[in-house]
């Protein structure tokens, strides 16, 4: 029999699952349906960008424009579902940090390298190719954006695929920056940089901060795998 102190007890809240992260998921879905509609060409230039190791003068030119609203807004859409998923992932690990906050450092990490790697095609004097390799660091963005997503409302909505859907937006996570790296190597050579200079950058610019994360993480156990 349910007593009256029972049905007065309030149930756990799930913060996983607030009101605020279903208007989030709203808000990246509008966002892709309005750029399908507004410019559906512009998802097939972005696919097809997304599979071939190098581009065109003129392909740069028509499709990276950060004047260009579809393409900002999905790179602001890959942004926020990539934040959220760090949010989920840092909240299943016990350590709280505000997803505004966390929005703010993904785009700011986003904007650093923009001007890191602008700056860097200076120095090399190989404009073109770190243009080249911008460009596809945009494009791993959006596209990180829409393979996280399901995998992010399952860890929202389902408690118990909450481990395996961590896993596989790591595992994820993993392989788009490894194919980020080779990418970036292979335009670095095609553009006649020596290797010792791409490895340099790698390791100082990229492969540094990923250890750090890498580190922070194994010395703070998650308690969603060892509960």
């Amino acid at each position: 029999m349910v007593t009256v102190a029972a049905l007065d007890k309030l149930r756990p809240v799930d913060p996983l699952s607030a009101e605020w992260v279903t208007a989030v998921f709203l808000g990246v879905v509008v966002i892709m349906a309005m750029v399908n509609m507004s410019a559906p060409r512009k998802w097939r230039l972005l696919v097809r960008s997304m599979f071939v190791m190098r581009l065109g003068k003129q392909a740069l030119r028509e499709e990276m424009d950060l004047q260009d609203r579809a393409f900002l807004g999905l790179l602001l859409a890959g942004t926020t579902i990539l934040a959220l998923f760090g949010w989920q992932a840092l909240t299943l690990h016990g350590q709280g940090t505000a997803f505004p906050v966390l929005l703010g450092v993904v785009a700011g990490i986003i904007a650093l390298h923009y001007f890191l790697i602008r700056a860097v095609g200076l120095v090399m004097r190989s404009t073109l190719g770190m243009e080249e390799y911008l460009y596809t660091g945009f494009l791993i963005f959006m596209l990180t954006g829409v393979l996280l997503l399901p995998l992010v409302v399952f860890i929202a909505y389902r408690a118990e695929w909450r481990s395996w859907a961590l896993i596989a937006g790591a595992v994820v996570l993993l392989l788009l920056l490894l194919y980020r790296w080779f990418r970036g190597a292979w335009i670095g050579m095609g553009e006649g940089i020596p290797l010792r200079y791409i490895i340099l950058y790698f390791c100082a610019a990229e492969l540094l901060p990923v250890l750090l994360v890498l580190h922070h993480w194994r010395s703070n156990p998650s308690p969603l795998f060892h509960s």
